[in-house]
Parts: C-alpha cells; structure tokens; sequence
C-alpha cells in the first residue's frame, strides 16, 4: 500500500482504480508499451478520465489557481498514468482562469516527470500557450533554451514540441530565427523521441514559415534524420517531397 502525503492522491487513485475495475487488462498492457511509460496504466479511455473529473472531487473548492495546486501535488506523487492525466484535464478546461505565471512556474517543473511521449506532447498545448503569453514568454524562452541543452532526452524533446502546437490553428507564433536555432542545435541527436520532435517541429514550421522552412530542409538534408525527415515532409506538396527525396538520394 502506497503512504500517500496528502489526501488528494489517495482520493484520486481510488476514483480511477473503481471507474477502470472492468477495463481489459490486456489492453492496458498494450498501451503501456505504446507509450512507453513506466506509471502503472490502468487502460481507462480518455472519455472516462474526463467523467471521473466532472464526478468532483472533495478538494475541489471555488477557488481555481488553489485548486491547480492541488492537482500540482496530485501530479507527482501518483504512479498512476490516468490519475496525472487528470491534472492535465483540469488545466486545460480551466487555462483561461489560472495565472500564467502560476501554470509557468507549475508546469515547467512538471516536464521534470515526464517518462512518456503522450504526457510530453499534452504538455506541449499548455506550454505553447505561456510561450505566446505576454506575462510568461520571457521566461518560457529561458526555460526551452535550458531544456535545448539539457542531458535528459524528455527535456530536449520538450524544448522542441514546445515551440508550436498545430501551428495552422494559431494567430501567432514564435519567429522563426529562434526556432530554428532550437531544432538545429538537435538535428543529429541520438535518441529516436527526439528526432520525431525535429521533424515534427520542421513541419509546423514549415506550415507557418514555408520558405525559409524548405531552404532549411534543403541545405541541411544530409543531416536530417530518416526519421525526423519523414515527419517534416508531411505537408509539403508532392513535387517539393519529391525534389528533396531525390536528393537525399544523391547524397
């Protein structure tokens, strides 16, 4: 039995624990390996997750920037895959009322937790908002430079899938010259999570940046991973597909 510091934990692990005494075991385990976790994974689908949290909880009070604290300490002491999910569905139904500040002092430590690419990139969505903020870019500049360099492959990865969420929905974005620097420095890094994130984060640039995007491509293609390359072509017409597979070729 886990000794829990504080009642919200408990509370919540046993929510989750009594909502997914049906769920098929065998599909938990599949997608425990599928994301690549080490949290136990108790298979609840995401509808579930969002039920259980309409449900309430007993700390669950008026007061949204408390209770954001709350889910804060909820977030890392649980082991539990679907239970830290429930502080992600809390922040993003209730951003719009919690202090930028706040979330950006919160949630920059709660990338230190991440052992997954499914929380990686539902962390990407909030932390893209504090980059766009006026109140938090600053320091959420400071913080994915830190993250750029850092030894740790999920920090590297955040500090790539940080920079744009599905750029095409946004008003605005992050100038290129700072973004591109971030996915050079990672260009030829080692660990596959990461090379998925460059050439992700090539594709949303290329979406909102299209030119200087390609001549990037371009003139660092024989850098370019076959992995993030698969990725950074996606949107990209099938003639400049083409022109860039040909000279990968050739390289």
């Amino acid at each position: 039995m886990q000794n829990y510091t504080n009642k919200y934990t408990k509370e919540a692990e046993e929510k989750v624990k009594k909502l997914s005494k049906n769920n098929d075991i065998e599909k938990a385990e599949k997608l425990k390996k599928y994301i690549g976790t080490n949290l136990i994974v108790c298979g609840m689908p995401s509808p579930l997750q969002v039920e259980c949290l309409k449900k309430g909880f007993s700390f669950i009070t008026d007061d949204i920037n408390q209770n954001f604290i709350c889910f804060d300490k909820l977030y890392f002491e649980t082991k539990c895959f679907e239970v830290k999910n429930l502080s992600f569905i809390y922040l993003d139904k209730n951003h719009k009322h919690i202090n930028p500040e706040l979330q950006f002092k919160l949630l920059s430590k709660w990338v230190t937790e991440v052992d997954n690419w499914a929380h990686s990139d539902y962390l990407s969505k909030f932390l893209t908002r504090l980059l766009e903020h006026s109140d938090t870019s600053n320091n959420m500049r400071k913080q994915i430079l830190k993250w750029n360099t850092s030894l740790k492959l999920w920090e590297r990865r955040q500090s790539l899938v940080s920079l744009y969420y599905y750029a095409r929905t946004k008003k605005q974005h992050v100038e290129y010259d700072f973004a591109i620097k971030l996915i050079h420095n990672l260009i030829s890094d080692k660990e596959y999570f990461v090379q998925k994130a460059v050439g992700w984060a090539l594709r949303e640039s290329y979406n909102v940046y299209p030119n200087e995007t390609f001549k990037f491509i371009d003139q660092n293609i024989k850098l370019i991973t076959p992995v993030a390359f698969t990725t950074c072509i996606e949107k990209m017409n099938e003639t400049q597909k083409n022109n860039l597979k040909q000279k990968r070729k050739r390289k």
